[in-house]
């Protein structure tokens, strides 16, 4: 484990531990900082390679043209992704690049994505914004955290051993699209979230409202999406995503976000 991993597992260690109220007094809006203090806490690896499965259903009947595996090597700091379809385990075909992300035409992702951006758009990753003159920071046990602009806690209930919150968006609907986190009592790690975002069918089609439920496992010190069960209104389309044999390579070749240099590299392509 690197030095940086290390330290980020002790500031969440002594983010839920040192010198906080229990949970039983805490507000929602202290359980929504304190699951974003921790969330953040984690070091996010440079690069992650996995495998997505995507199956589709339309009136309940599988919709075998959108139903496919990808292996996906992408680079997290833009989400470039090199992709390749999956057949018995392997990868075949030409190679593609995409940017990963949630609400674009591309697959959301990657399971490693930062899902309190103030917009969840498949679009390259920004430097974060700077915080508003005259902001408040609130401390939370030992964690100083800035006042929440994106989300209220509508309601917070107690739901066996996690902390089930429901969220309005302060200002735009359209860039802040959770509605409900559920967060470990203990540990203040995401469990499960409920987020809107679209189907599209096509690259020109149209847009339909998507309701996505996203299951979150810890896996090498990290909360990843597991799993993303997706819904339309009336359940004409639903939409199941798995994310597996999840790694993080320490370094990718440079080319492999360089799509006009995959002609190249056929005999390299990865598999």
């Amino acid at each position: 484990m690197s030095a940086a991993r290390t330290l980020a597992a002790v500031v969440v260690a002594f983010a839920c531990c040192a010198e906080s109220p229990a949970p039983e007094t805490l507000t929602g809006e202290q359980i929504l900082a304190r699951a974003k203090a921790v969330f953040r806490a984690h070091e996010r690896p440079k690069y992650v390679v996995y495998t997505l499965v995507r199956r589709d259903t339309h009136n309940a009947v599988p919709d075998l043209a959108n139903s496919y595996t990808l292996k996906i090597w992408c680079r997290t700091t833009d989400r470039s992704a090199l992709t390749r379809f999956v057949w018995n385990g392997a990868a075949y075909g030409p190679m593609e690049n995409i940017v990963v992300g949630f609400d674009g035409v591309v697959d959301p992702g990657p399971p490693t994505a930062d899902v309190f951006e103030r917009a969840l758009y498949a679009r390259a990753s920004r430097p974060p914004e700077p915080l508003p003159a005259g902001t408040d920071l609130q401390t939370i046990g030992s964690v100083r955290v800035q006042a929440d602009f994106d989300y209220r806690v509508r309601r917070v209930v107690r739901d066996a051993d996690a902390w089930h919150l429901a969220l309005d968006p302060v200002r735009d609907p359209q860039r802040n699209r959770i509605d409900d986190l559920w967060v470990d009592a203990a540990t203040f790690e995401i469990r499960r979230l409920r987020v809107r975002d679209h189907l599209y069918l096509g690259l020109s089609g149209p847009a339909i409202d998507d309701e996505f439920d996203v299951t979150f496992v810890m896996r090498d010190g990290l909360p990843l999406i597991a799993s993303i069960r997706g819904e339309t209104p009336g359940g004409e389309y639903r939409t199941n995503y798995a994310f597996a044999a999840v790694t993080f390579p320490e370094t990718l070749p440079p080319w492999y976000f360089e799509p006009n240099s995959y002609g190249a590299h056929r005999a390299e392509a990865p598999t």
